[in-house]
């Protein structure tokens, strides 16, 4: 795991600013503390910081080929490199080191750029061909490691996080309006857009070339080719074994390749379905030597560590928990707005956080469970997208008095699964298309909130809404589906998986130089996963049924079958109470007025409600919050 950067004239030409590339490279220690390497051109520099896992002895970057001509940095890990590495022997190549990284190089060689489909990991790369003047960079399939870019007459300046590229002199620090309407309706940056106008994200499963002084971004995986086919015949029961039996098989081969390690490694385990199955996987792999890592919370409602320290005694792990009380929390809150480049509203991130900085003093690498659940269909959200198919078969004017009668006793509520607000949220928008409705229902502010939340200097004459469901055309488009269970699946997958969670626990883990690893983005795995019908996935209104069917031998049946609770984080109390005075500073007329984004008077009316107890804002006050801190160390930086 490591932090990578770099500068190339497209023209060839000498760099204007060789000296940045030491300055980008210095903001990345964090990413990777270990060591510090680079390579030169005339118009080339390419630098990058090492957290040594796999080689610690000669896997230093960057490497190359035999040859030299080929020299590439690279974050992440490959985790077929073994197999690689003994058909590159077979083939006549020559090793100078152990490193899964070496293997790229070589395997350049004989594919060129088409060598990033076949490596199986995460990984994003630059890699410089000195013979066809060529510049690769490339990003994994589910996008677990991030790469950005900037762009202008003949310059392009690239790294692993944002705070590097502004190092190179003329990158604005302009917000982009667009991107931040976005943000304030998904709670994240959906690729390519980041949080600066100037600044872009090379999307997950995409390689960008540079030769002959021309730029092409181009995907070399698409999802959607491994989707089921539509009109395919149902599963039948002999097939469904089978299917089942060969789940077994890729997960045990996604794990098995994923503890690969010259250094400690452990598991995240919150008791829930998705990290016991990795707990019991390495149990089975490695016996009596499991670190398990879990957070506990004061407030029994959130509090998933019962369960977790249940499974970790059923596998004998070394087991260790870290307290997520109002004092750590606000401590971790700080350090992510002065480590965060872009704000991220999703609050898990702040005891993603914790646990990392707390598991670090014990290990190096962690595997984490995210995917399952967009995968195999563990969202409650799933369940009203089939209710929606139910409720739109009722006359128009039956559900307009249904609205009308419920929503004045939806409750208000602190909980971890406020009923009310999820409630209110399917009423209004079920009639909606569907992928619309989908995002809606997860969104921190709905459309016509939207619109009232940015001033009029901000927001320019076109609504904020104008903008929201851009990203869904470009997801969306070439897929087809047998449902709509398949299409929220895939935009899941595609959205929320790829610029939510996976930046979350990027960033949160590498602000403490812990690499993650998360077994369920097996590429292998996900193909399979994709191949399945919906209909498998969600029975009835059982989540996950097939995954819980396959792993059900494996796991204690309170721990398959219990409540989805998720990562939950007790936001809505923390913003009435612990941190109502931060709330309230960061939030107040004057401070709106004098930073111009925000519609003072809106945002006002949500604090009132929120802060009395008539209605839960806790997404749509996060969201700002989050963009506030963000926005105060940023515009000092």
């Amino acid at each position: 795991m490591c932090g990578i950067c770099g500068l190339h004239n497209l023209a060839l030409e000498p760099l204007a600013h060789p000296e940045c590339i030491e300055r980008m490279s210095a903001t990345l220690e964090r990413r990777g503390p270990d060591s510090h390497g680079a390579f030169r051109l005339p118009h080339l520099a390419l630098a990058i910081r090492r957290l040594s896992i796999i080689d610690l002895e000669t896997g230093d970057q960057p490497l190359s080929n035999e040859s030299g001509d080929v020299t590439l940095v690279f974050n992440g890990e490959i985790y077929n490199y073994r197999e690689l590495r003994q058909r590159l022997l077979e083939n006549g190549h020559h090793f100078r080191t152990r490193s899964d990284g070496e293997v790229i190089a070589h395997l350049y060689e004989e594919q060129g750029p088409d060598c990033v489909r076949e490596l199986n990991g995460m990984f994003a790369i630059a890699l410089w061909d000195d013979r066809a003047k060529r510049l690769l960079l490339a990003r994994d399939r589910a996008g677990e490691k991030p790469l950005f870019y900037w762009r202008r007459e003949g310059m392009l300046v690239f790294g692993s996080e944002i705070k590097a590229l502004v190092e190179y002199p003329g990158i604005s620090r302009s917000l982009d309006p667009e991107a931040l309407a976005q943000f304030c309706f998904y709670g994240y940056f959906p690729s390519p857009r980041s949080i600066l106008a100037e600044i872009r994200k090379l999307p997950a499963a995409h390689r960008m070339i540079v030769e002959g002084g021309e730029l092409r971004v181009e995907p070399y995986w698409r999802l959607q080719e491994f989707l089921r086919p539509v009109g395919s015949p149902a599963v039948k029961k002999k097939e469904e074994a089978e299917l089942v039996a060969q789940l077994r098989e890729r997960l045990r081969q996604a794990a098995v390749s994923r503890l690969v390690s010259d250094v400690p490694l452990g598991v995240f385990l919150s008791g829930g379905v998705d990290s016991s199955t990795l707990v019991a996987l390495m149990s089975e792999l490695t016996p009596g030597n499991v670190n398990s890592f879990s957070v506990a919370f004061p407030e029994k409602n959130f509090n998933e560590e019962p369960y977790a320290q249940f499974v970790a005694r059923h596998f004998r792990t070394r087991h260790h928990v870290v307290t997520a009380d109002e004092p750590a929390l606000r401590n971790a809150l700080d350090s992510l707005a002065a480590y965060l480049d872009e704000p991220v509203a999703d609050p898990a991130v702040v005891p993603t956080y914790l646990m990392s900085k707390f598991a670090r003093s014990e290990i190096k690498v962690a595997l984490s469970g995210e995917g399952s659940d967009e995968l195999f269909g563990g969202y409650p959200t799933y369940l009203g997208a089939r209710l929606a198919q139910t409720y739109l078969r009722l006359p128009r004017f039956l559900r307009r008095g249904l609205i009308e009668r419920l929503q004045g006793f939806l409750p208000v509520s602190s909980s971890a699964v406020p009923l009310g607000l999820y409630l209110r949220r399917f009423l209004a928008h079920a009639d909606r298309d569907p992928a619309e409705r989908h995002e809606i229902w997860f969104g921190m502010f709905s459309p016509a909130e939207l619109d009232q939340l940015f001033s009029p200097e901000w927001k320019g004459p076109a609504p904020a809404s104008s903008a929201i469901f851009t990203p869904l055309a470009r997801v969306l488009e070439g897929a087809r589906f047998d449902d709509v269970l398949a299409e929220m699946l895939y935009l899941d997958f595609r959205l929320y998986l790829e610029d939510n969670l996976l930046v979350k626990i990027d960033r949160a883990s590498m602000a403490c130089s812990l690499e993650l690893r998360t077994p369920f983005l097996d590429h292998r795995l996900v193909e399979f996963a994709a191949s399945l019908p919906a209909a498998l996935k969600i029975r009835r209104f059982r989540l996950k049924s097939f995954f819980k069917k396959a792993v059900e031998d494996w796991l204690p049946h309170k721990i398959v079958y219990r409540q989805k609770r998720g990562f939950s984080v007790p936001i809505a109390r923390w913003m009435r109470e612990e941190l109502r005075p931060l709330v309230t500073e960061c939030l107040s007329e004057e401070r709106l007025k004098r930073q111009g984004i925000f519609n003072p008077r809106f945002v006002a009316r949500l604090l009132g409600e929120h802060m009395s107890g008539r209605a839960d804002h806790r997404k749509a006050l996060w969201t700002l919050l989050s963009f506030q801190l963000w926005h105060d160390r940023w515009s000092k930086a």
